[in-house]
């Protein structure tokens, strides 16, 4: 298949991938919000987060260090904001079945060539497509790197407890400001750090009661 200039020039053996994929996002995303079409309009820009790389694999084997000793192994797990799947070829190895879903076509295609024996879909929080599982929750929600692309934080955390039986969030420090103050009140919420020098991520961890 022919590759546009984009994807030619944001590859991963582009001397100025760096530089592409900082700009891009800049351009596809100037502060959206909610905003669907400005994430898929992102995905035009293959792995324009750079999630190959050490710093984004290493946060990747570090949340799922987190999961193990919080949860183990599960039947269930939800991934809001599954992107591309990178993040999901780790969480997969945790369950039995995967299920991710994103609000960009674009990722969500690429993300079923990625992990084809997860479950991928195009959808949200509060609009999943497809139906719950068998008791009505999943046993672990995720959503790490995405709360501060939402509108309403508070009512993602709340849609995250009613959906499973335990949750998790991971969030990059500098965005603390905007998202620490919607998971510091949960109930009985666990926090800590993922660090991968110089870069730091908070996390939090709940069971919803």
């Amino acid at each position: 298949m022919k590759k546009t200039l984009l994807e030619l020039v944001g590859s991963e053996s582009s001397p100025v991938r760096n530089l592409v994929s900082k700009v891009w996002r800049r351009y596809a995303m100037p502060g959206a919000r909610d905003d669907p079409q400005a994430l898929d309009r992102l995905y035009a820009l293959p792995d324009p987060w750079g999630m190959t790389t050490g710093r984004e694999q290493s946060r990747f084997a570090q949340t799922n260090a987190i999961i193990r000793e919080h949860v183990g192994h599960t039947r269930t797990i939800l991934e809001v904001g599954s992107g591309e799947g990178h993040q999901s070829e780790y969480l997969a190895t945790l369950c039995d079945e995967l299920h991710g879903v994103d609000v960009s076509a674009r990722a969500v295609e690429r993300a079923r060539q990625r992990v084809p024996q997860a479950r991928f879909g195009v959808g949200t929080l509060a609009a999943l497509p497809w139906g719950l599982p068998d008791g009505g929750k999943y046993d672990l929600v995720v959503a790490c790197e995405v709360l501060y692309y939402m509108g309403d934080i508070d009512a993602a955390v709340v849609s995250m407890s009613k959906l499973g039986r335990c949750c998790l969030v991971t969030f990059f420090c500098p965005s603390a400001r905007r998202v620490a103050q919607h998971v510091e009140s949960i109930p009985g919420a666990t926090r800590g750090w993922i660090y991968h020098d110089p870069y730091a991520w908070l996390w939090a961890y709940w069971r919803p009661s």
